[in-house]
């Protein structure tokens, strides 16, 4: 069974680990950023001890870890109006989930879990942004929209993506049987072992540039 809690101190060494073993799997698939996931390594474990936002993980029956995702309150100004910043949404980051369970979709199911615990908290949506068109798709696949398309320096585009949070009465049958029998309603799943590489690896806020790490089989 499959279940979602806030991380704790004392979980450092397993997300290092996890995030570790995502850089090393990247690196031998010759996926673009391991380098910036192995470097940001430290930084994105150290989210279980920060104040700054709420870094959840994905546990197996034994607590084993096998996936992580940190909900910010906060926009990023580069990608979101003043307007949408006052507004109550989760903002997901850093998204990681162990590349030896890639095939059971487990970022698919984080996302999804995030847009349902939005929906029992009275939160309107869920909004992510990326920088690889390819991954942008694949939000939209989990009916994340687009918002707006923003030009930077250096011809990189930022995606700003949002999904409206609503319940998700499936989840609880994919949590208890360990994997995605049945997408959640709405949810089109297929494998895309190489979104990894355009996973977003900004460090709560950090870096623009970077990708989202659920890139991969969610």
């Amino acid at each position: 069974m499959l279940s979602m809690r806030p991380a704790r101190p004392e979980d450092r060494r397993a997300l290092e680990a996890m995030i570790r073993a995502r850089s090393d799997w990247m690196k031998d698939n010759r996926l673009a950023n391991w380098r910036s996931w192995g470097k940001h390594v430290d930084e994105l474990a150290a989210n279980c001890a920060s104040c700054y936002g709420d870094m959840w993980v994905l546990t197996e029956d034994d607590d084993k870890i096998v996936g992580c995702t940190t909900i910010l309150r906060t926009a990023a100004p580069w990608a979101w109006t003043a307007r949408e910043a006052a507004e109550p949404a989760f903002y997901l980051n850093a998204t990681v989930t162990d590349p030896a369970e890639r095939h059971r979709k487990l970022g698919t199911l984080i996302a999804s879990w995030a847009v349902d615990r939005a929906a029992r908290e009275n939160i309107s949506g869920v909004r992510r942004d990326c920088t690889s068109p390819a991954l942008a798709k694949y939000y939209e696949k989990q009916e994340f929209r687009i918002v707006r398309r923003i030009s930077q320096a250096g011809g990189k585009i930022v995606f700003a993506l949002e999904r409206t949070a609503e319940v998700i009465p499936e989840l609880s049958d994919w949590f208890s049987s360990g994997g995605p029998t049945t997408a959640p309603r709405g949810t089109q799943i297929r494998d895309c072992t190489n979104h990894m590489a355009r996973t977003q690896a900004a460090v709560l806020h950090s870096v623009a540039a970077n990708q989202d790490a659920t890139a991969t089989p969610v």
